[in-house]
Protein backbone atom coordinates (compact mmCIF):
# COMPACT_ATOMS: atom_id res chain seq x y z
CA UNK A 1 0.00 0.00 0.00
CA UNK A 2 1.36 3.40 -1.12
CA UNK A 3 0.80 6.69 0.99
CA UNK A 4 -2.25 8.74 0.05
CA UNK A 5 -1.93 10.82 -3.75
CA UNK A 6 -2.81 14.16 -3.85
CA UNK A 7 -6.02 13.72 -5.74
CA UNK A 8 -6.78 10.36 -3.24
CA UNK A 9 -7.08 12.61 -0.11
CA UNK A 10 -9.90 14.20 1.60
CA UNK A 11 -9.31 18.21 0.42
CA UNK A 12 -11.89 18.75 3.17
CA UNK A 13 -10.27 17.51 6.08
CA UNK A 14 -6.79 18.95 4.96
CA UNK A 15 -8.51 22.13 4.70
CA UNK A 16 -10.17 21.86 8.34
CA UNK A 17 -6.73 21.35 10.06
CA UNK A 18 -6.06 24.05 7.97
CA UNK A 19 -8.33 26.28 9.54
CA UNK A 20 -7.60 24.58 13.48
CA UNK A 21 -4.25 25.79 13.24
CA UNK A 22 -5.02 29.42 12.53
CA UNK A 23 -7.69 28.80 15.66
CA UNK A 24 -4.73 26.92 17.73
CA UNK A 25 -2.05 29.90 17.11
CA UNK A 26 -4.74 32.63 18.20
CA UNK A 27 -5.13 30.64 21.36
CA UNK A 28 -1.71 29.51 21.95
CA UNK A 29 -0.59 33.35 21.79
CA UNK A 30 -2.22 33.83 24.99
CA UNK A 31 0.82 31.90 26.00
CA UNK A 32 3.46 33.11 24.19
CA UNK A 33 2.87 36.82 24.01
CA UNK A 34 2.34 36.40 27.86
CA UNK A 35 -1.07 38.48 27.92
CA UNK A 36 -0.66 38.81 32.07
CA UNK A 37 2.52 40.68 31.68
CA UNK A 38 1.15 42.94 29.31
CA UNK A 39 -1.90 43.51 31.85
CA UNK A 40 0.35 43.97 34.69
CA UNK A 41 2.63 46.72 32.52
CA UNK A 42 -0.67 48.51 31.07
CA UNK A 43 -3.32 47.87 33.16
CA UNK A 44 -6.60 46.79 31.24
CA UNK A 45 -7.35 48.91 28.18
CA UNK A 46 -10.02 48.60 26.41
CA UNK A 47 -8.36 47.05 23.21
CA UNK A 48 -6.87 44.50 25.90
CA UNK A 49 -10.15 43.52 27.22
CA UNK A 50 -11.70 43.23 23.97
CA UNK A 51 -8.90 41.08 22.59
CA UNK A 52 -9.40 38.70 25.83
CA UNK A 53 -13.32 38.82 24.83
CA UNK A 54 -12.70 38.19 21.40
CA UNK A 55 -10.75 35.25 21.79
CA UNK A 56 -12.42 33.38 24.41
CA UNK A 57 -15.90 34.06 22.69
CA UNK A 58 -14.57 32.42 19.33
CA UNK A 59 -12.04 31.02 19.93
CA UNK A 60 -10.49 29.14 23.38
CA UNK A 61 -12.08 25.68 23.28
CA UNK A 62 -12.97 25.42 19.73
CA UNK A 63 -10.09 24.79 17.76
CA UNK A 64 -8.42 22.10 19.74
CA UNK A 65 -11.97 20.65 19.72
CA UNK A 66 -11.78 20.42 15.72
CA UNK A 67 -8.35 18.96 16.48
CA UNK A 68 -9.18 16.34 18.61
CA UNK A 69 -11.98 15.45 16.48
CA UNK A 70 -9.82 15.11 13.84
CA UNK A 71 -7.47 13.29 15.32
CA UNK A 72 -9.73 10.26 16.22
CA UNK A 73 -11.25 10.43 12.86
CA UNK A 74 -7.87 9.86 11.44
CA UNK A 75 -7.45 7.41 13.89
CA UNK A 76 -10.32 5.42 12.82
CA UNK A 77 -9.65 5.65 9.28
CA UNK A 78 -5.68 4.26 9.91
CA UNK A 79 -7.11 1.60 11.69
CA UNK A 80 -9.54 0.33 8.80
CA UNK A 81 -7.04 0.93 6.61
CA UNK A 82 -4.07 -1.32 8.53
CA UNK A 83 -6.37 -4.04 9.13
CA UNK A 84 -8.22 -3.94 5.24
CA UNK A 85 -4.45 -4.58 4.14
CA UNK A 86 -3.59 -7.32 7.00
CA UNK A 87 -1.80 -6.06 9.29
CA UNK A 88 -0.91 -5.42 12.98
CA UNK A 89 -3.18 -2.11 13.26
CA UNK A 90 -3.29 -1.45 17.06
CA UNK A 91 0.68 -2.19 17.08
CA UNK A 92 1.68 -0.14 14.12
CA UNK A 93 -0.87 2.97 15.55
CA UNK A 94 0.74 2.45 19.38
CA UNK A 95 3.96 3.27 17.21
CA UNK A 96 2.76 6.42 16.00
CA UNK A 97 1.24 7.62 19.13
CA UNK A 98 4.55 6.70 20.66
CA UNK A 99 7.04 8.62 18.65
CA UNK A 100 4.25 11.52 19.13
CA UNK A 101 4.90 11.46 22.64
CA UNK A 102 8.42 12.03 22.58
CA UNK A 103 7.67 14.91 19.97
CA UNK A 104 5.51 16.54 22.58
CA UNK A 105 7.95 16.05 25.24
CA UNK A 106 10.76 17.85 22.81
CA UNK A 107 8.38 20.68 22.06
CA UNK A 108 7.44 21.19 25.51
CA UNK A 109 11.00 21.14 26.80
CA UNK A 110 12.39 23.34 24.04
CA UNK A 111 9.37 25.09 22.01
CA UNK A 112 6.29 25.92 23.73
CA UNK A 113 5.30 24.87 27.73
CA UNK A 114 1.37 24.50 26.24
CA UNK A 115 2.28 21.66 24.85
CA UNK A 116 -0.41 19.58 23.60
CA UNK A 117 0.71 16.02 21.69
CA UNK A 118 2.00 14.51 24.46
CA UNK A 119 -1.19 14.64 25.94
CA UNK A 120 -3.00 13.55 22.72
CA UNK A 121 -0.60 10.80 22.45
CA UNK A 122 -1.21 9.29 26.50
CA UNK A 123 -4.69 9.71 25.41
CA UNK A 124 -4.68 8.51 21.83
CA UNK A 125 -3.29 5.45 23.65
CA UNK A 126 -6.00 4.69 26.17
CA UNK A 127 -8.30 5.15 23.14
CA UNK A 128 -7.27 2.47 21.03
CA UNK A 129 -9.20 0.30 22.83
CA UNK A 130 -12.13 1.55 21.26
CA UNK A 131 -11.20 1.14 17.93
CA UNK A 132 -13.14 -1.30 15.73
CA UNK A 133 -16.57 -1.08 17.92
CA UNK A 134 -19.63 -0.31 16.14
CA UNK A 135 -21.43 1.02 19.12
CA UNK A 136 -19.99 3.94 21.40
CA UNK A 137 -22.62 6.80 21.41
CA UNK A 138 -22.76 6.17 25.26
CA UNK A 139 -19.23 6.02 26.07
CA UNK A 140 -18.68 9.69 24.01
CA UNK A 141 -21.26 10.97 26.28
CA UNK A 142 -20.16 9.66 29.41
CA UNK A 143 -16.54 10.48 28.88
CA UNK A 144 -17.59 13.95 27.29
CA UNK A 145 -19.67 14.71 30.86
CA UNK A 146 -16.86 13.36 33.05
CA UNK A 147 -14.75 15.87 31.40
CA UNK A 148 -16.83 18.90 31.82
CA UNK A 149 -17.34 17.75 35.65
CA UNK A 150 -13.53 17.14 36.07
CA UNK A 151 -12.73 20.71 34.84
CA UNK A 152 -15.75 22.57 36.40
CA UNK A 153 -14.07 21.02 39.53
CA UNK A 154 -11.30 22.37 38.79
CA UNK A 155 -12.14 26.18 38.05
CA UNK A 156 -14.44 26.12 40.98
CA UNK A 157 -12.36 24.09 43.84
CA UNK A 158 -9.02 23.44 42.93
CA UNK A 159 -7.81 25.98 41.12
CA UNK A 160 -5.34 26.62 43.42
CA UNK A 161 -3.67 24.21 42.85
CA UNK A 162 -2.43 24.31 39.29
CA UNK A 163 1.11 23.88 38.98
CA UNK A 164 3.04 27.73 39.22
CA UNK A 165 4.31 28.61 36.05
CA UNK A 166 7.66 30.08 35.09
CA UNK A 167 7.90 33.38 35.81
CA UNK A 168 7.03 36.15 33.37
CA UNK A 169 10.37 37.84 34.01
CA UNK A 170 12.31 34.71 32.94
CA UNK A 171 10.24 34.39 29.46
CA UNK A 172 10.09 37.89 28.98
CA UNK A 173 14.03 38.42 28.86
CA UNK A 174 15.54 34.80 30.06
CA UNK A 175 18.81 33.01 28.15
CA UNK A 176 17.00 30.06 26.14
CA UNK A 177 18.48 27.44 29.10
CA UNK A 178 16.73 29.43 31.62
CA UNK A 179 13.42 29.68 30.03
CA UNK A 180 13.79 26.15 28.90
CA UNK A 181 13.84 24.69 32.52
CA UNK A 182 10.89 27.02 33.40
CA UNK A 183 8.93 25.27 30.24
CA UNK A 184 10.17 22.07 31.63
CA UNK A 185 8.39 22.73 35.14
CA UNK A 186 5.12 23.88 33.43
CA UNK A 187 4.90 21.11 31.09
CA UNK A 188 5.66 18.73 33.46
CA UNK A 189 3.20 20.27 35.67
CA UNK A 190 0.57 20.94 33.08
CA UNK A 191 0.94 17.46 31.31
CA UNK A 192 0.23 15.53 34.87
CA UNK A 193 -2.35 17.79 35.69
CA UNK A 194 -4.04 17.96 32.16
CA UNK A 195 -3.95 14.40 31.36
CA UNK A 196 -6.65 14.46 34.61
CA UNK A 197 -8.68 18.05 33.95
CA UNK A 198 -8.91 17.54 30.11
CA UNK A 199 -8.37 13.43 29.75
CA UNK A 200 -11.84 12.41 29.93
CA UNK A 201 -13.18 15.13 27.43
CA UNK A 202 -10.06 14.55 25.25
CA UNK A 203 -11.00 10.78 25.00
CA UNK A 204 -14.59 11.32 24.22
CA UNK A 205 -13.49 13.99 21.69
CA UNK A 206 -11.36 11.38 19.96
CA UNK A 207 -14.29 8.70 20.44
CA UNK A 208 -16.69 11.32 18.39
CA UNK A 209 -14.03 11.91 15.58
CA UNK A 210 -13.95 7.83 15.20
CA UNK A 211 -17.70 7.31 15.54
CA UNK A 212 -17.96 9.55 12.28
CA UNK A 213 -15.45 8.59 10.49
CA UNK A 214 -17.56 5.77 8.52
CA UNK A 215 -20.83 8.13 7.97
CA UNK A 216 -19.50 11.82 7.95
CA UNK A 217 -19.79 12.13 4.24
CA UNK A 218 -23.26 11.22 3.97
CA UNK A 219 -24.45 13.70 6.71
CA UNK A 220 -26.51 15.52 4.60
CA UNK A 221 -27.30 19.45 4.64
CA UNK A 222 -30.37 19.28 6.90
CA UNK A 223 -28.62 17.31 9.84
CA UNK A 224 -25.89 20.38 9.42
CA UNK A 225 -28.40 22.99 9.61
CA UNK A 226 -29.55 21.57 12.81
CA UNK A 227 -26.25 20.57 14.05
CA UNK A 228 -25.81 24.65 13.24
CA UNK A 229 -28.74 25.61 14.89
CA UNK A 230 -28.20 23.77 17.85
CA UNK A 231 -24.70 25.03 18.96
CA UNK A 232 -25.27 28.15 18.11
CA UNK A 233 -28.42 27.76 20.88
CA UNK A 234 -26.40 26.24 23.82
CA UNK A 235 -23.12 28.37 22.53
CA UNK A 236 -23.95 31.47 22.49
CA UNK A 237 -24.97 31.98 25.65
CA UNK A 238 -21.87 29.91 26.88
CA UNK A 239 -19.33 31.44 24.95
CA UNK A 240 -20.74 34.72 26.03
CA UNK A 241 -20.30 33.81 29.80
CA UNK A 242 -17.07 32.49 29.28
CA UNK A 243 -16.05 35.89 27.36
CA UNK A 244 -16.95 37.54 30.56
CA UNK A 245 -14.74 35.63 32.96
CA UNK A 246 -11.77 34.46 30.22
CA UNK A 247 -9.28 33.64 33.49
CA UNK A 248 -12.24 30.92 34.60
CA UNK A 249 -14.42 29.73 32.07
CA UNK A 250 -15.77 27.24 33.90
CA UNK A 251 -18.02 26.12 30.86
CA UNK A 252 -15.21 25.87 28.53
CA UNK A 253 -15.11 22.46 27.08
CA UNK A 254 -19.32 22.64 26.17
CA UNK A 255 -19.34 26.15 24.47
CA UNK A 256 -16.28 24.91 22.68
CA UNK A 257 -17.89 22.07 21.40
CA UNK A 258 -21.16 23.94 20.49
CA UNK A 259 -19.14 26.24 18.75
CA UNK A 260 -16.31 23.73 17.10
CA UNK A 261 -19.75 21.75 15.83
CA UNK A 262 -20.92 24.94 14.47
CA UNK A 263 -17.42 25.95 12.95
CA UNK A 264 -17.23 22.10 11.08
CA UNK A 265 -21.00 22.54 9.88
CA UNK A 266 -20.33 25.61 8.34
CA UNK A 267 -17.12 24.75 6.85
CA UNK A 268 -19.00 22.18 4.84
CA UNK A 269 -22.00 23.57 4.02
CA UNK A 270 -20.03 26.41 2.40
CA UNK A 271 -16.97 24.28 1.22
CA UNK A 272 -17.96 24.84 -2.99
CA UNK A 273 -18.06 28.50 -2.31
CA UNK A 274 -15.20 28.81 -0.45
CA UNK A 275 -12.75 28.68 -2.96
CA UNK A 276 -10.17 31.16 -0.95
CA UNK A 277 -10.19 29.22 2.06
CA UNK A 278 -9.37 25.83 -0.34
CA UNK A 279 -5.15 26.61 -0.48
CA UNK A 280 -5.24 25.65 3.81
CA UNK A 281 -5.41 22.31 2.31
CA UNK A 282 -2.07 23.11 2.02
CA UNK A 283 -1.40 23.57 5.65
CA UNK A 284 -3.07 21.23 6.89
CA UNK A 285 -1.85 17.96 4.80
CA UNK A 286 0.99 18.68 6.87
CA UNK A 287 0.06 19.46 10.13
CA UNK A 288 2.59 18.39 12.82
CA UNK A 289 5.04 20.09 10.83
CA UNK A 290 3.19 23.55 10.99
CA UNK A 291 2.09 23.13 14.61
CA UNK A 292 5.68 23.02 15.98
CA UNK A 293 7.02 25.81 13.16
CA UNK A 294 4.57 27.84 14.61
CA UNK A 295 5.84 27.03 18.14
CA UNK A 296 9.49 27.81 16.58
CA UNK A 297 8.68 31.08 14.82
CA UNK A 298 6.22 32.62 17.99
CA UNK A 299 8.97 31.13 20.85
CA UNK A 300 11.60 33.16 18.92
CA UNK A 301 9.13 36.36 18.20
CA UNK A 302 8.24 36.52 21.86
CA UNK A 303 10.94 35.29 24.46
CA UNK A 304 13.72 36.71 25.69
CA UNK A 305 16.51 34.63 23.60
CA UNK A 306 14.82 35.68 20.31
CA UNK A 307 13.02 39.65 19.73
CA UNK A 308 11.58 39.36 23.51
CA UNK A 309 8.03 40.70 21.97
CA UNK A 310 6.61 38.98 25.45
CA UNK A 311 4.12 41.50 27.49
CA UNK A 312 4.51 44.29 24.35
CA UNK A 313 1.64 42.80 22.18
CA UNK A 314 -2.25 42.89 23.35
CA UNK A 315 -4.55 40.18 22.55
CA UNK A 316 -6.66 42.08 20.10
CA UNK A 317 -3.45 41.56 17.65
CA UNK A 318 -3.92 37.54 18.23
CA UNK A 319 -6.37 36.77 15.29
CA UNK A 320 -4.89 39.11 12.79
CA UNK A 321 -0.87 37.38 13.57
CA UNK A 322 -2.57 33.78 13.54
CA UNK A 323 -4.42 34.39 10.29
CA UNK A 324 -1.43 36.12 8.34
CA UNK A 325 1.15 33.29 9.93
CA UNK A 326 -0.94 30.27 8.64
CA UNK A 327 -1.39 32.59 5.23
CA UNK A 328 2.29 31.93 5.32
CA UNK A 329 2.72 28.24 6.59
CA UNK A 330 0.27 28.17 3.18
CA UNK A 331 2.53 28.97 0.95
CA UNK A 332 5.65 27.70 2.20
CA UNK A 333 3.49 23.95 2.59
CA UNK A 334 2.37 24.03 -1.18
CA UNK A 335 6.14 24.59 -2.02
CA UNK A 336 7.37 22.07 0.09
CA UNK A 337 4.62 19.74 -0.94
CA UNK A 338 4.93 20.55 -4.49
CA UNK A 339 8.78 18.84 -4.14
CA UNK A 340 8.70 16.59 -1.49
CA UNK A 341 5.15 15.44 -1.59
CA UNK A 342 5.05 15.51 2.56
CA UNK A 343 6.00 17.35 5.44
CA UNK A 344 9.26 16.69 7.16
CA UNK A 345 8.26 15.49 10.31
CA UNK A 346 5.18 13.86 8.68
CA UNK A 347 8.02 11.77 6.54
CA UNK A 348 10.48 10.93 10.21
CA UNK A 349 6.77 9.63 11.73
CA UNK A 350 6.18 7.87 8.95
CA UNK A 351 9.44 6.18 8.94
CA UNK A 352 9.36 5.53 12.58
CA UNK A 353 6.30 3.85 12.53
CA UNK A 354 7.08 1.48 9.20
CA UNK A 355 10.94 1.61 8.93
CA UNK A 356 12.86 2.67 6.03
CA UNK A 357 9.97 0.64 4.38
CA UNK A 358 7.92 3.49 5.41
CA UNK A 359 6.53 4.88 1.86
CA UNK A 360 5.11 1.50 0.98
CA UNK A 361 2.82 2.22 3.67
CA UNK A 362 -0.73 4.01 4.17
CA UNK A 363 -0.74 7.43 5.52
CA UNK A 364 -3.59 9.02 7.30
CA UNK A 365 -6.02 10.94 4.93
Amino acid sequence: MQPLAPNQRDVFLDALRGLALVGILAVNLEHFAGVGLYAAQHGNPAHYTLGREILAFFFSGKFYTIFAILFGLGLALQYRRFVSAGLEARALLRRRLGWLLGVGALHGLLLFEGDILGTYALLGLFSLRYLGQAHRLLDITKFLLAGYVLYGLFVFFLRDMAPVPGSAEVFASGSFWAVSMARLETWLGSTVLGSLLFGAELVGLFLLGSYLAPCWQRIGPATLWRVVALGLLVGIPVNWYNAQHPDLQPLRGLGGLAFALVYMALFRLFWPRLGLLHPLRYAGRMPLSNYLLQSLAMSLLFYGYGLGLYGQVSPIWFPLIAVGFVMLQVALSRWWLERFGQGPLEWLWRRFTYGPAGSSHPDRP
